[in-house]
């Protein structure tokens, strides 16, 4: 047999990224996430902020609803005795916003802490929240009994008193009637024909958001609330509706100033209450919150004719004092906030 001699197998280059084309790809891919990331965070801002819109809306329809039963906008109880029964205005609206069960079992003949009652005020509402706020779980004191416990749930948004005598001198206004649509009187009661200022430019409720914890400029103070905290953020206490007050600074740490929206959620308590502070027209037991939300650029707030708007932060003073009062008389341009 004659011996054949093998043949050769041709050779065939092998197929695969060489060092460089790896490198090249894994920055490519490195430059789409960048991009990437921003786009989907915007777009879950965006949705968060029509999350926090709708909820306001919800609110809105069940204060005219209760509006439409008793002919006035439901008020705080909030008795000068604190050992006596204290009630806001969030509580007697549950009927019309599908919490009927929780209103049923809610006595309104005892403190919103009483043992009686904390089993209602302990539970968090979702429509009560900013879905843009951090920590959804967190809760708020009863400063009455010293900073010790957080029992109570919390809420975003805060109804408005008026303006604050700080926040008139600080930016020179003068107004006779800076009362806004929540009434700080107790008992007294505020129908529609009171806004005489015109229900679609005045604002009944305003985010302030992240309460009791201390937030200025996005950016917590001290994860330690039993230190620093707002007075005020539990959806079922009085204290948790404001006054607007303002900063001098962007910053939000001086008390009194033309930067109401976005520059801090509140004036910090440092475990003081009754609040002392700003100096000349103490809150006392009244809450130390502000506007502010976790949206960029500006905050939801519900007008006293149900709508809606997203408020720039960086409005005109005397525009937003305008749109606070719902008597005072003042002319606010159309397109202006």
């Amino acid at each position: 047999m004659k011996y054949q001699i093998p043949r050769q197998r041709k050779a065939f280059p092998r197929k695969a990224f060489t060092l460089i084309e790896l490198l090249v790809v894994i920055a490519i891919i490195g430059v789409l996430v960048a991009l990437l990331v921003p786009a989907v965070q915007k777009i879950r801002d965006a949705a968060n902020r029509t999350s926090c819109a709708n909820n306001l809306k919800q609110i809105g329809l069940g204060l005219y609803s209760f509006h439409d039963a008793k002919k006035y906008f439901p008020g705080n109880h909030r008795p000068a005795a604190l050992i006596a029964a204290r009630e806001r205005w969030f509580t007697k609206i549950l009927p019309f916003i599908e919490q009927a069960n929780m209103y049923k079992v809610y006595d309104q003949t005892q403190n919103w802490d009483s043992a009686t009652n904390l089993p209602v005020t302990s539970t968090p509402l979702q429509l009560a929240q900013c879905p843009s706020t951090p920590n959804p779980t967190r809760l708020d004191f009863d400063e009455a009994n010293g900073f010790s416990n957080l029992i109570v749930a919390v809420t975003d948004y805060a109804g408005v008193y008026g303006l604050h005598p700080t926040f008139l001198s600080a930016n020179g206004i003068t107004q006779p009637n800076p009362a806004g649509v929540l009434t700080k009187v107790d008992g007294q009661h505020i129908s529609v024909s009171d806004i005489t200022d015109g229900t679609s430019n005045t604002i009944f409720l305003v985010e302030s958001a992240g309460r009791p914890y201390v937030y200025q400029n996005g950016v917590i103070i001290n994860q330690n609330v039993f230190a620093d905290q707002i007075l005020g953020g539990g959806w079922a206490r009085p204290a948790s509706d404001i006054w607007i007050i303002g900063f001098a600074d962007k910053a939000g740490t001086i008390p009194g100033g033309s930067y109401v929206i976005n520059a801090s959620n509140g004036l910090d308590a440092q475990a003081t209450y009754p609040l002392v502070v700003p100096t000349g027209a103490p809150l006392g037991t009244d809450g130390s919150g502000q506007i502010y939300s976790f949206h960029s650029g500006g905050a939801n707030v519900l007008f006293a004719d149900g709508s809606v708007h997203f408020v720039d932060q960086e409005i005109a003073v005397g525009t937003l004092a305008a749109l606070i009062t719902r008597a005072g008389g003042e002319t606010v341009t159309p397109g202006s906030f």
